[in-house]
């Protein structure tokens, strides 16, 4: 991209800010740099129409270029806005969360559902996700991947790009199953040999799943941990009024 493309009046319509926000979190999850290239992939959008928002934001100094104009990172006005929000303010959701996670003693964490997967609102600081790329690539192999699933019965890759892994209709035809059953789903084993989750939908004010709240355990204890569905449950409620506020 040339600085001719800078030229003029690039103003982001705002019909593109959707994709503006993807893109700048696809830039986010890269400390490295995103190329034009590899966010056109992850987003599910046209390079020209990516190409034209990046401009946009680049001009805005929402996105920098790299010194070697291989990628892209966050600009100041973002880390600015971070700053500001991190200095004035706790997220809306976080008295619910650590309260969850007091009282049950385990890894609670909170995601946020978008149209190209999942986005990670608040990991549990003490206890990290173990395999964050493998949750975030493939639908089949967490709970809250589960979730998604369920969510969007009619989504098929590449409408879905952030997953890189399509799941068998019989095994996502299984997952619908399960969760019919008990109204939460749940994983053993498929991330990290030793440890299983389960996940609770968190719903708007339409009934529609925004995201979900987890419990991840050591898999010993998993039968164990089910006790405090109803606990998740109540923070589930909690939490639907903020999907809004959050952007979820």
């Amino acid at each position: 991209m040339s600085g001719a493309g800078l030229a003029g009046d690039t103003r982001l319509p705002e019909k593109g800010l959707g994709l503006a926000l993807e893109i700048l979190e696809q830039v986010a999850r890269d400390d490295r740099g995103a190329s034009a290239a590899e966010i056109a992939r992850a987003v599910g959008a046209p390079r020209a129409t990516v190409y034209r928002v990046v401009n946009s934001l680049v001009r805005d100094e929402y996105l920098v270029r790299r010194g070697d104009f291989s990628g892209f990172l966050l600009g100041t006005r973002v880390l600015e806005l971070a700053a500001i929000v991190g200095a004035r303010t706790r997220p809306e959701h976080a008295a619910v969360v650590d309260r969850l996670r007091d009282d049950t003693g385990e890894a609670v964490h909170l995601f946020a559902f978008h149209r190209s997967g999942l986005m990670v609102l608040d990991e549990d600081a003490t206890r990290p996700l173990s395999d964050p790329d493998a949750l975030l690539a493939d639908p089949t192999r967490s709970a809250i991947g589960h979730l998604w699933l369920v969510a969007h019965p009619d989504r098929r890759l590449p409408q879905a790009p952030n997953w890189r892994v399509a799941p068998p209709a019989d095994e996502v035809r299984a997952i619908h199953e399960a969760y019919a059953v008990r109204g939460y789903t749940e994983q053993v084993a498929l991330l990290t040999s030793d440890r299983g989750c389960l996940a609770v939908p968190i719903h708007d004010d339409a009934a529609r799943p925004v995201g979900a709240v987890t419990l991840s355990t050591s898999i010993s204890r998993l039968s164990v941990a089910a006790r405090h569905v109803g606990a998740l449950r109540d923070a589930a409620r909690a939490l639907a009024p903020l999907g809004s506020l959050s952007g979820w």
